[in-house]
């Protein structure tokens, strides 16, 4: 590794500046140069060798054909030996030896380790036969030639040479020798040149980087001065120019980076600078500082009211008032005049004024002013703000973070404010509150608690389970009412009261809403399948649900999917939703009425009912909160009070269904006036929908007494 980073350093030691990468460059061009035609040389060369050589060998096979045919036309190839041995003898022939048509050795020379008339095996004769054509085949040490011997149409043989190679190597070696030669003297001159030429090109560059640095370590006054009728010169004069230029414009370029446009104070960039910095400077020390995150109380409503004009004015007045009221706490406020690097001094009363966006402004003050000057701060917003001919009266929520105390990050310290700030609107507005992590503990557990719901929502994982509904002088099973509950991962069941009132915040009930009532339309058709007695399962609709335009032919399509007789199911809304004059929700009543669906008021007697709209809406049931049965046995006026919804029910000619009887006594008394149904754990708990198909399928078969009955449900 040690070896490797030497290198490295060396590397760049050598490449350093651009005079030495310019004459790298010019010499690695002159080197591929110089290598390129030596080679290009060289094979010149080599091809005017070997085509001298093969002239020679084709030459040579061309005087062995004229002597040779003769011989052979006589039959005598004998004779030809003195011949082919002296041919052999030269020291760029191999060998040379003649083969007839059947591949028979007739005569040979040079180094030849034959007899005569042996069988010859040779690929280049084979070719010769096939062709009638010479064939030349380069080797590395010798040219293989292989020419016919034709008279007329006969091939009488096939004259085999192999003529040596020796003298091209030896003539090659001084080709490359003198070409090496030559190619010294060409790089050393080249060298030299491109030396001389990189050092030109560069001084004016080097020139200009030097007053490049200069400028960049701060000194705009530096000007390059270049006496050249050139490019460079152009350049140095644009350069300075663009000098003056930047030196002239940068307190407007300072001004326009850190400065907000609409209020004139230091923004989010200025802010985020300064805590970053704050954060590391008093780190090691026992001093600290506050952060106050404000926002204008119902601004949004100022911009949909009076327009962004005024809004933007609000915001100006709004930071104006804000800057006052830290004068007046004895504080000096840092300004985007001031040095970009210099720090807010908190121990000597410094502080600073930011608009983070929107309506939403940061402050850093001295920890120990925090208080007092957020307490002052509430109080001038107090007064209405007069902008544009408008009095306008928008106060402020403020939430503090101290640093260490709350946190030692510039995110976090911002965080902290913001949900300080938060939990001041949860306050009433109006105020300021510190940062609180048991608050922030809540809101993220809320936040969490969004997010599972609505991937329950997503994901369908609520479970139904039913409450049986008893007649109340039968005391036999009638109905249910579908209640939802909730198994949240890792949190176990949570009561429906914890999560319903988060969902309607997050406007999921609607949907939610759309699940229990398909699946309390799958419940009523399986359970009354095998029942020869209708039983109808009620469930919760809110007025969410009935005011979207598809809900009645949402309720028509599950009842065909599951093939549900309409009276199987039964609606209940609340006393507030029947009292809704929508149109909407009354053409989805008619509709769903028509077809048998079955409505129930739902907690009667906890609203205002006007009773002249409950006989218009004829409702099907009445279903009486158990707040009102609470005190049936022990105080007469619950029981007056009862018996006069029971006497108004049977006007409207509307079942009556009594909530919450959980003792014999409120039982006696439903029937002693006369009440249709009853519900409530006297008689039966909610139980999964799964388990009641069960248990009503086998109270269908079972002989036993109601009161068995109860005890069993009320176990």
């Amino acid at each position: 590794m040690g070896g490797k980073d030497s290198i490295s350093k060396r590397f760049q030691a050598l490449t350093f500046g651009l005079a030495r990468r310019l004459m790298l460059v010019f010499s690695a061009l002159i080197i591929v140069f110089v290598a390129a035609v030596i080679t290009i040389n060289m094979q010149t060369q080599r091809g005017q060798l070997l085509e001298h050589l093969e002239h020679s060998a084709d030459h040579l096979v061309s005087l062995s054909q004229e002597v040779s045919i003769p011989y052979i036309l006589e039959n005598n190839p004998a004779d030809l030996e003195v011949f082919f041995q002296e041919v052999g003898s030269r020291s760029d022939v191999e060998r040379l030896f003649l083969v007839d048509p059947q591949r028979w050795l007739l005569v040979s020379g040079g180094d030849v380790d034959m007899q005569f008339l042996s069988l010859v095996t040779d690929p280049l004769i084979e070719q010769v036969l096939e062709t009638r054509a010479p064939q030349h085949v380069y080797a590395d040490r010798a040219v293989h030639v292989a020419a016919p011997l034709i008279v007329g149409n006969s091939v009488l043989g096939v004259l085999r040479l192999d003529y040596s190679q020796k003298d091209l190597a030896s003539k090659m070696n001084a080709v490359l020798l003198n070409n090496l030669m030559a190619g010294c003297v060409f790089l050393l001159v080249g060298l030299a040149f491109s030396r001389m030429v990189a050092g030109r090109l560069s001084r004016p560059l080097i020139e200009l980087t030097q007053t490049v640095r200069c400028a960049a370590d701060g000194d705009l006054d530096a000007e390059i001065s270049l006496k050249s009728n050139d490019e460079f010169a152009q350049l140095g004069t644009t350069f300075n120019t663009m000098m003056h230029n930047l030196k002239n414009s940068m307190y407007e370029i300072h001004r326009v980076a850190y400065e907000d446009k609409v209020t004139g104070v230091p923004n989010r960039s200025w802010l985020n600078n300064q805590l970053e910095h704050l954060a590391l400077h008093y780190t090691q020390s026992d001093t600290g500082f506050a952060v106050m995150f404000l926002d204008l109380d119902k601004f949004k409503a100022v911009n949909d009211t009076h327009g962004h004009h005024v809004g933007d004015l609000l915001l100006r007045g709004f930071s104006r008032r804000l800057a006052r009221c830290m004068r007046e706490q004895g504080l000096t406020l840092l300004s985007v005049d001031s040095d970009e690097r210099h720090l807010a001094d908190v121990e000597n009363n410094e502080a600073v004024l930011a608009r983070l966006g929107g309506d939403e402004f940061t402050l850093i003050v001295p920890s120990d002013k925090a208080d007092a000057l957020a307490t002052h701060i509430v109080a001038e917003m107090a007064r209405p703000f007069k902008v544009d001919g408008c009095q306008l009266s928008n106060t402020t929520s403020i939430g503090i973070a101290l640093f260490p105390t709350h946190a030692t990050s510039r995110e976090h310290l911002l965080k902290c404010a913001d949900v300080a700030m938060y939990q001041a609107k949860r306050s009433g507005r109006n105020t300021h509150r510190y940062y609180d992590h048991s608050t922030h503990t809540r809101l993220i557990e809320r936040s969490a608690l969004e997010r599972d719901l609505e991937l329950a929502v997503e994901q369908d994982s609520f479970e139904m389970f039913l409450q049986p509904q008893f007649g109340v002088q039968s005391d036999e099973v009638v109905g249910a009412e579908a209640l939802i509950r909730w198994e949240r991962p890792s949190k176990g069941r949570l009561a429906p009261d914890t999560f319903l009132p988060v969902a309607a915040s997050m406007g999921l009930l609607p949907k939610i809403g759309q699940l229990m009532v398909r699946k309390a339309i799958e419940a009523a058709a399986r359970i009354n399948r095998t029942r020869t007695e209708t039983l109808a399962i009620a469930v919760n609709v809110t007025i969410e649900e009935l005011n979207e335009e598809g809900f009645a032919d949402m309720v028509k399509h599950w009842l065909d999917l599951y093939e549900a007789n309409p009276r199987t199911l039964e609606i209940e809304i609340t006393e507030h939703t029947a009292m809704e004059e929508s149109v909407l929700v009354e053409r989805q009543v008619a509709e769903l009425r028509e077809i048998g669906v079955r409505f129930a008021i739902d907690d009667f007697g906890m609203g205002y009912s006007n009773l002249g709209r409950l006989k218009t809406l004829a409702f099907e049931t009445l279903k009486i909160d158990r707040s009102l049965v609470t005190g049936v046995g022990e105080d007469p006026a619950s029981e007056s009070l009862l018996l006069t919804i029971l006497d108004m029910a049977k006007a409207i000619e509307a079942d009556v269904v009594a909530e919450g009887i959980e003792t014999a006594e409120q039982l006696a008394f439903l029937r002693a006036t006369g009440c249709d149904y009853y519900q409530g754990y006297y008689s039966g708990k909610p139980m999964p929908a799964a388990m009641f198909t069960r248990w009503v399928a086998s109270q269908s078969k079972d002989s036993t007494q109601p009161d068995n009955t109860r005890q069993q449900l009320a176990s």
